[in-house]
């Protein structure tokens, strides 16, 4: 298999915006975004009450999370390619709305089925307002979309995790009722995009020409770009299988006899959690200052450093390399997202749900297989070969499109 000419993308993604990062309407999203994920993260802490109120069992309470995630992943490429054809930003307050008050409704349904219901509501709104408000960021970040891009997954990823922290305080201080107020981050966002409504409609819907018409839309992608951005996907895939491995595997891993305890896991993914979301901060100034390919090299090679350090290590320097490798494992996805979309010129909203769909399909996908070789294998071999992947994200960024660095 040859690898396709990444080289290409950079022609097809140079024009950029000459005008500045527009941080008004960037914090407007970036609100919207970390109440977004506030609500769908939050979902896994409510789970146990309604395992009490319809006596479930834990494969019933897991499809809970899975409907929630299947649409998501499903319904965001959809929502994206319709995005492509007419702006649409009104779906960026509908489905923040839609989101959070389909959530605040799943600890007050009669039935099991009403609460699937709901949780498929909340999924489709998050998936109606990702791809949109992905483009409309590269659209409000000029001649900076790495920058805006890492700001608005910053948000995001700091709503995961504030997510369950909220409703954890909520539940216990006021019950059922207290959730009721995970819907404040929702209409603080809403009120943020009001007051910058008349600048994210007009902002441009991509940082490169529009099409002259809808037939441009709907010409066939030549195979040189299907076969990029299947390549830009691979890597995403392979980046994330790292990412959720960790996630999933250093609980079991640490708690089996003689292991760490309850608080000492927790706080480990924790820790992983926050350096994620620090990583993500600051991707897009460093790619557009050193370039991606150095930046993507740089980090991977961290990663693996660290994860060495944190398999043969323990408390403070267990800890430390963990936060290390979290940072720099969450590196490149910001940047993946601009590379699909820098492929796709034509097609923004596409590239931006696929990324996004892509995101929560690998995870469950990478995660089963890496089970099923734990199920044959044992945990120890299963994570060193976790610890190992970022060697493989390293090789695959020498070869992803670069960009002109910032002077």
């Amino acid at each position: 298999m040859t690898i396709p000419n990444l080289s290409d993308v950079e022609e097809a993604a140079a024009p950029l915006m000459d005008r500045p990062l527009d941080r008004a309407s960037l914090g407007a999203v970036m609100l919207s975004h970390l109440a977004v994920d506030m609500q769908t993260s939050s979902l896994t802490v409510l789970l146990p009450p309604l395992l009490t109120t319809f006596s479930l069992t834990y494969a019933s309470a897991a499809g809970i999370i899975s409907a929630n995630n299947l649409i998501i992943a499903i319904a965001q490429p959809l929502f994206g390619l319709a995005g492509d054809f007419r702006r649409a930003r009104w779906l960026v307050p509908a489905g923040l709305l839609l989101c959070g008050l389909a959530m605040a409704t799943v600890l007050h349904l009669p039935a099991y089925g009403w609460v699937v219901a709901a949780v498929i509501l909340s999924g489709l709104g998050s998936a109606a307002f990702h791809p949109e408000a992905l483009s409309a960021v590269r659209a409000v970040s000029g001649d900076r979309p790495a920058t805006g891009s890492s700001f608005f997954f910053f948000a995001g990823n700091l709503g995961f995790a504030l997510g369950p922290l909220a409703a954890a305080l909520l539940l216990e201080q006021w019950g059922r009722a207290g959730v009721a107020w995970m819907l404040l981050p929702v209409l603080l966002g809403g009120v943020g995009l009001w007051a910058r409504r008349g600048a994210l409609r007009g902002a441009g819907r991509l940082t490169v020409p529009r099409p002259a018409n809808r037939r441009a839309l709907l010409r066939r992608p030549s195979r040189r770009t299907v076969l990029v951005v299947l390549y830009l996907l691979a890597f995403i895939a392979v980046r994330l299988t790292v990412t959720g491995g960790l996630q999933t595997f250093i609980p079991l891993y640490f708690s089996r006899p003689g292991g760490l305890g309850k608080p000492e896991i927790a706080r480990l993914l924790t820790t992983l959690s926050i350096a994620g979301t620090v990583g993500t901060l600051f991707s897009g100034p460093l790619a557009e200052r050193l370039g991606r390919r150095l930046v993507i090299a740089a980090s991977m090679a961290a990663a693996f450093g660290a994860l060495a350090v944190f398999l043969r290590s323990s408390d403070l320097v267990q800890l430390a390399a963990l936060a290390v490798a979290g940072a720099a494992l969450s590196v490149p996805w910001t940047l993946s997202v601009i590379m699909v979309q820098d492929a796709l010129p034509d097609h923004v909203g596409l590239a931006s749900g696929l990324t996004l769909g892509t995101a929560y399909g690998a995870m469950g996908v990478g995660v089963a297989a890496l089970g099923q070789l734990a199920d044959r294998a044992g945990l120890e071999p299963t994570l060193g070969l976790v610890t190992v992947l970022p060697i493989a994200v390293l090789v695959m960024g020498v070869f992803v499109p670069e960009r002109p660095r910032r002077r």
